[in-house]
Order: C-alpha cells, then sequence, then structure tokens
C-alpha cells in the first residue's frame, strides 16, 4: 500500500474535517502536511509544465502504477481551468477552496475547455532524471523541460485519464452506496485496518451531505436554504467524505471492497 497516497487524498479533505477538531485550523493541517515539502508552481501559459526549485519540468504521457511512487517531495495542489490551447485561465488552491465540484470553477471560468486537478510531486524511486507528478487520476512522469527528447510525447491535458479499472461513484439515489459499472455496492459499519487493504483501485475524492432517512444526497440549494418555519426540524443530516477505494487482501473485489469515508476504511458488499 502507498500511504503517502493516503495521506495525500485525506489532505485534501482537511480543512473540513478540522471543523470538528477542537483547536485545529486549516493552517495547522497546511503545515502538518507540507512541512518540509517543495512548493512547485504551473506554467500559466502552459499547463504540460511546472516548476520545482528553480528548474522548469514538462509533464509526460508516460505513467507509472500507485507503488512506483519514490519519496513525496513537492507539491501543486491546484484545480486548474484552462482554455483549448493550454493556457490556464484560472486557478484555485484545494486548501483554499470554496468548490465544491470541478463544475463549480468551471462555472466561475466560463471560458474554459478544461479543468484539470494537479496533486502532489514525488520522486522517483530509483532515478534522479525525471519526477512524477499526479494529475488529471494519473501519475504522469515529469522530465527537465530542456532535456526533452523527439520521442518523449507530452502530456495531452485534453484527454481524460482512463483507469485500468472502471470507475467507481457515489450512488446519486443512495449516498451510502457506490456504484461500479452496473453493480451496486453497499457501504457497511464493518471497517477494515489498513495492514487487510491491498491494491489502490479508485479514487473518489468526493463530499455528500445526504438525508439520513432516505439516504437521498441533498443538494447544494437544499443545503443554503433557511428553514424559517421549522419544515425540516426533523430531518436528520449526514456527511461523508469519500476518498480512496482499495481491494481487500483475500477478497475478490468482485464481491467486496474498502472505502475510505471520514477518514476510515469500511468495507462495501456487492448487492
Amino acid at each position: 500500500m502507498n500511504k503517502n497516497r493516503k495521506m495525500v487524498i485525506i489532505f485534501l479533505f482537511a480543512f473540513v474535517l478540522c471543523f470538528s477538531l477542537v483547536g485545529c485550523t486549516l493552517q495547522d493541517r497546511i503545515e502538518e502536511y507540507s512541512s518540509g515539502k517543495e512548493q512547485c508552481h504551473l506554467n500559466t501559459e502552459n499547463v504540460t509544465r511546472f516548476s520545482y526549485k528553480g528548474n522548469d519540468y514538462t509533464i509526460l504521457a508516460d505513467t507509472v502504477s500507485n507503488g512506483g511512487l519514490g519519496e513525496w517531495i513537492g507539491y501543486i495542489r491546484q484545480l486548474a481551468a484552462i482554455d483549448k490551447n493550454g493556457k490556464i485561465l484560472l486557478q484555485e488552491n484545494v486548501e483554499s477552496s470554496t468548490s465544491q465540484s470541478l463544475a463549480d470553477l468551471a462555472e466561475k471560468a466560463p471560458e474554459a475547455a478544461y479543468i484539470i486537478p494537479f496533486l502532489n510531486v514525488y520522486a522517483a524511486p530509483n532515478a534522479d532524471d525525471y519526477l512524477i507528478v499526479d494529475v488529471n487520476g494519473g501519475y504522469h512522469k515529469a522530465v527537465i523541460s530542456e532535456n526533452v527528447k523527439d520521442s518523449d510525447t507530452v502530456f495531452d491535458f485534453k484527454k481524460r485519464e482512463e483507469s485500468i479499472n472502471d470507475s467507481f461513484e457515489v450512488n446519486p439515489e443512495n449516498a451510502t452506496q457506490l456504484l461500479w459499472g452496473g453493480t451496486v455496492y453497499q457501504v457497511t459499519s464493518d471497517m477494515v485496518s489498513d495492514d487487510e487493504l491491498g491494491s489502490h483501485i479508485d479514487i473518489l475524492a468526493e463530499s455528500v451531505t445526504f438525508d439520513t432517512e432516505t439516504k437521498i444526497p441533498l443538494s447544494k440549494e437544499d443545503l443554503s436554504k433557511i428553514d424559517w418555519y421549522g419544515k425540516n426540524a426533523g430531518q436528520g443530516r449526514e456527511s461523508w467524505f469519500y476518498t480512496d477505494v482499495y481491494e481487500i487482501y483475500g477478497t475478490d473485489k468482485a464481491k467486496a471492497v474498502a472505502v475510505n469515508v471520514n477518514d476510515n476504511y469500511y468495507i462495501a458488499k456487492r448487492q
């Protein structure tokens, strides 16, 4: 299991989780996870480039697996709204983001053709001629721009990363369930430890607030309404923060998987 990956995804939701922790502030959590890491910056004229310690790097199409990451050495953590030519029109810092989804950012930059999430930067485990950057759902190699070869293929920001496995998603009709193709997985109260986790499958990175009785997700409009007359006084609400999905050692993923909800791994069983 890649411990960095779990830590990174949990960080993305720290600003939400901190509200429930006494004395915890957003800055506290940022300092905790970013200590000793280099802040990297995207090239606003070319989204396939970023800087790391004064060097300009070009992101390649080549990717590595979750297990092919070296040390976590830097971070970008930006949602970038870009035009069709790769110019960045708007960036929003993940830590201070008020957007609930990529669609919200798109509304702020209606002329944008693509919204690309950039997360962290890693060293290569057994090489020093490239870095690895987590972008758009894949771990891409990045080389110093002046060392890019004619045979290298640059990262195609127009292409959405396709997982080897079909993507999981939260059931829009029941926030306690996941959908995988045509299969429904019910999240149970049974927990699994880190040692029981197998291969990494997918990242949901989604927060959902739902009615505790119907399990139906509440829209932003529903959440923003002021209940002047107490009509919803008896309505229970619950918020779940979905992050990683993993296989469970010794269990066929077609039968059950482990999903991180609110910083704990629960078994989600096929129905």
